[in-house]
């Protein structure tokens, strides 16, 4: 009996002490829920002051403007360098000042003969030469100089440049470049009129 008294005198008093713990915890937070001030309604502004009288408000920091931007400065582009005109460009240019003379045109047959047929031309006329009886008696000795156009061996213009004093010879000098048989002309002087000068020898042999 005596330790059923004394289990039931620890168990009065662990409640005992439980219930005196409920109590103080209520007892601080009613006194925590008082000390609590009321919230204020409305849009007012509440500005909290710190409690500590020492320490400072921070004073609110002034706000810095925006600084407007710098602009770039629009670029510029280089200059391209102007193309030099060609050379041939400034010839056209000129043209109309000073014109160019072109340069000569090789004309098919336009050459001159040369110096093998020009003695071909007066062999053959001294070879068609004949001496008139009269002036073969006489034993005449002397020389015509003539001159005549000729184109493709057919002469033409025939005339006396120095005569030798008698008629008769004059005209056998003449009839002597009618009756040569000249010998073919080259290529480059086929088509073409030359003039040619020859001196008609007569003598006896």
């Amino acid at each position: 009996m005596a330790g059923n008294s004394r289990y039931q005198f620890q168990a009065v008093g662990l409640a005992a002490l439980i219930e005196f713990g409920l109590l103080a915890g209520a007892a601080i937070a009613l006194a925590s829920t008082s000390s609590t001030k009321p919230v204020l309604s409305g849009s007012e502004t509440i500005s909290l002051v710190n409690e500590d009288p020492q320490t400072p408000v921070p004073k609110p920091k002034p706000q810095l403007q925006p600084q407007p931007k710098a602009q770039p400065k629009p670029q510029v582009a280089p200059e391209e360098p102007k193309p030099e005109l060609p050379q041939v460009a400034e010839a056209q240019a000129n043209a109309f000042t000073e014109p160019t003379p072109p340069p000569p045109v090789a004309v098919a047959g336009n050459a001159e003969p040369s110096a093998e047929y020009a003695a071909k031309v007066r062999a053959a006329v001294q070879a068609a030469q004949f001496l008139p009886p009269a002036a073969y008696s006489l034993h005449y000795t002397g020389r015509v100089k003539v001159e005549f156009h000729m184109r493709d061996k057919v002469p033409s213009a025939v005339r006396v440049l120095v005569g030798s004093g008698m008629g008769m010879i004059d005209r056998v000098a003449l009839q002597s470049v009618q009756n040569a048989k000249y010998p073919e002309p080259p290529p480059e002087i086929q088509g073409s009129d030359h003039v040619y000068q020859v001196w008609v020898e007569f003598r006896r042999e």
